[in-house]
């Protein structure tokens, strides 16, 4: 007895990824032209079709990050970062490790600027501190993945050096 269903099970795995290229490019399109909600709607069909891939998730921290809703940022950064970890990377254009150092890059600055909220710099110094360490750890890793990514390296060095800051208290 011959076993066919290798080939079918393939296809039939692979078909409800069909057209989910051609709706994502259509969401960094509606991004690039300030299509915001647009780009949003349609990232996010994408992700409902198949909630593993990881480019639509960091796309969309991209635009929370930018439209400053940084819990949400937060939250598809960090799932994308997994996602990616796990070997889910869905477009073979870049290497791994640019990807991979991208997405570390984005979780940084995610954190980086999470620290600068009057929430976080006026709240528990520890919280603050915590931040900003995991925040320098995200940019020397994406540095580590990607030598190439100034952003990151220069993040890194200047976090390091806060490392050890606490918020100050409010000047009178």
């Amino acid at each position: 007895m011959t076993d066919t269903s290798d080939t079918s099970d393939i296809s039939s795995d692979e078909s409800h990824l069909e057209g989910l290229s051609a709706i994502f490019e259509a969401g960094l399109d509606a991004r690039q032209k300030g299509n915001i909600d647009r780009a949003v709607e349609l990232l996010k069909v994408v992700l409902r079709r198949e909630p593993r891939l990881a480019e639509p998730r960091l796309e969309l921290a991209h635009i929370y990050l930018e439209t400053d809703r940084l819990e949400d940022a937060e939250l598809e950064a960090r799932e994308g970062l997994r996602l990616l970890e796990l070997g889910g990377q869905w477009i073979d254009s870049l290497p791994d490790a640019v990807i991979q150092g991208h997405a570390h890059n984005l979780l940084g600055e995610i954190l980086r600027r999470k620290a600068d909220t009057d929430e976080v710099i006026f709240g528990d110094p520890e919280a603050f501190k915590a931040i900003l360490v995991e925040s320098r750890k995200s940019f020397a890793r994406a540095a580590e993945l990607d030598p190439n990514d100034e952003y990151a390296s220069h993040h890194d060095f200047f976090l390091n050096l806060e490392e050890g800051l606490t918020p100050s208290e409010p000047q009178a």
